[in-house]
């Protein structure tokens, strides 16, 4: 983990700073859009996405094997992902924000403010901050199927498996990585370099994973 998000950073207060106002529960400065985006991302996302993945099996019509490609190559970079950020987040066991901001007395930051009455929009779950698993799943999730289809053209459509009848769509991976990492810390759950890194961590998965298990068939010479 880079040294600019050790609790004595500047960027560490910044972060920390940020999801203590948006990411409370009420009363807080987060606007009804911006909770309506948490609340979107703040269900299952293996389910939510692999919905999203057969919705794109259907909508490019595309054959058995190419649909058969494209859900292997996804899938195995989702699980290796997941693989990734749970390591990360036993080897660094970095605080979540609400034992942070509880405790930001504690941290040797003077940037840092503690609450200990702060609570976040969402139940904190019970395993270390760095890195987001739901912003890895969807790093790896987003660029594993723009390599596998070759273009960032995507057409996502993504049902909450949080807010009932809630539905999105994206046209590109860009944009929902982006909401990803928002929704994330505007629930009060995760510090956005925690966010940003696990995103960056699916991404860079899903390209090793399509270079090198799912590039172009390779023609034996006679």
């Amino acid at each position: 983990m880079s040294a600019s998000r050790t609790t004595d950073s500047a960027h560490y207060a910044r972060d920390f700073n940020e999801v203590k106002a948006l990411g409370s529960a009420p009363p807080t400065t987060r606007t009804p859009e911006q909770t309506a985006t948490a609340l979107f991302f703040s269900g299952n996302a293996v389910v939510q996405f692999n919905a999203a993945l057969r919705d794109q099996l259907a909508v490019r019509h595309l054959d058995i094997v190419d649909a058969a490609r494209l859900a292997a190559a996804v899938d195995m970079s989702s699980a290796d992902a997941i693989i990734a950020v749970w390591h990360a987040k036993y080897l660094y066991g970095f605080w979540r924000p609400i034992t942070a901001i509880n405790l930001a007395d504690t941290d040797g930051n003077p940037a840092t403010i503690a609450d200990p009455n702060w609570k976040p929009l969402l139940a904190t779950p019970a395993y270390p901050d760095y890195v987001s698993g739901y912003s890895g799943l969807t790093g790896a999730f987003t660029q594993a199927v723009e390599d596998a289809l070759a273009t960032s053209d995507l057409h996502l459509t993504l049902t909450s498996t949080a807010v009932a009848g809630a539905v999105r769509t994206y046209d590109a991976g860009s944009a929902l990585r982006n909401d990803v990492v928002d929704a994330r810390v505007w629930l009060g759950i995760h510090f956005r370099f925690a966010d940003t890194g696990g995103v960056e961590m699916g991404q860079r998965v899903a390209d090793w994973a399509l270079t090198h298990y799912f590039g172009p068939e390779e023609e034996d010479d006679d």
